[in-house]
């Protein structure tokens, strides 16, 4: 098997005394991915290029709390041939721990999802305002106004203080900004109100969507064995069996794929759809590639069939 691209596999068959020659190409999807409408660093329909590019079959555009870019990168997806599935990834808290859970083939214009959409982006401007007003009352160079400027009208975050810090020089990096500065336990840290899981997976559901547990390969297992009984029963539809690999979070190459192959099980066993992405935001935020996830098809496939009702 050769590697054509980070998101196009070959595979290969031998012509004795011809070598290797290319047989079928398998195409591959990223329905985890992040634009400027929340804290990824390029537009929706840079995304979508990108996605041609790479010959990505499919991507779903999953912003944090918004679904501000889903349009763009529908119409842009429809004039290239690249799917667009309309997306999300909701924020909530579990036991004092972040859960995050994705939506798929949502409806954007649901007034029940608009009306949640907009009671989060107000506590998320109420957390940047706190965190900036804490980092300033510290002498550090930054400013709200920065901020919002730097989010371009997105969906708040920490990454959009991270930048505003390493603008004014104060940090190299965004991992930088967070470790020293933005993550739980440092002076700077506001926790913020968030829904339950449950809350999450319900309000994707009155959007018509399926709801999907997001990156599982980084709960720790004891909290993963505690909240899927309680998702699964709430009306999950899906978790992300296969997701891009991240250092940060602790694990080897080698543990990241045997906890990826970990979560295809626990798909079966709760009779879930896999879903799968690489949580792109640009690598100057995260070192995940677009399409470094190497997903199948036939997750989209599952997810449909999900979606329909029909066995998976």
């Amino acid at each position: 098997m050769t590697t054509l691209s980070p998101a196009t596999k070959r595979y290969s068959f031998r012509i004795p005394g011809q070598g290797e020659r290319p047989r079928v190409f398998l195409p591959e999807i990223d329905l985890h991915v992040h634009s400027t409408a929340s804290d990824g660093i390029h537009h929706p329909r840079e995304l979508v290029r990108m996605a041609k590019r790479l010959r990505l079959a499919a991507i779903s555009i999953t912003d944090h709390d918004t679904v501000a870019g889903v349009d763009e990168a529908i119409s842009v997806g429809s004039e290239l041939g690249v799917e667009v599935v309309p997306g999300i990834e909701i924020g909530s808290y579990f036991q004092g721990r972040s859960i995050h859970v994705l939506g798929y083939f949502i409806d954007p214009e649901n007034e029940a999802l608009v009306e949640f959409i907009r009671s989060k982006r107000s506590a998320r401007h109420a957390r940047a305002a706190e965190m900036v007003r804490r980092l300033g009352a510290d002498g550090l160079p930054i400013t709200m106004d920065e901020v919002l400027k730097v989010a371009q009208g997105g969906t708040l975050g920490r990454v959009h203080i991270a930048r505003v810090l390493i603008k004014h020089g104060v940090v190299a990096t965004v991992t930088d900004g967070f470790n020293r500065f933005l993550k739980r336990g440092t002076p700077y840290y506001v926790p913020m109100l968030k829904p339950s899981p449950l809350e999450a997976v319900a309000v994707i559901r009155k959007a018509g969507g399926i709801a999907s547990l997001a990156h599982p390969v980084f709960i720790r297992e004891h909290l993963l064995q505690e909240i899927l009984p309680l998702l699964s029963n709430a009306g999950l539809g899906a978790i992300e069996a296969l997701s891009g690999f991240d250092a940060e979070y602790g694990l080897s190459v080698e543990e990241h794929l045997l906890r990826c192959s970990m979560m295809g099980g626990i798909a079966t066993d709760y009779q879930l759809a896999r879903s799968g992405g690489s949580d792109f935001h640009g690598l100057s935020v995260k070192p995940q590639e677009m399409g470094s996830a190497h997903v199948p098809m036939s997750f989209l496939d599952e997810l449909r069939a999900k979606r329909q009702g029909t066995a998976v």
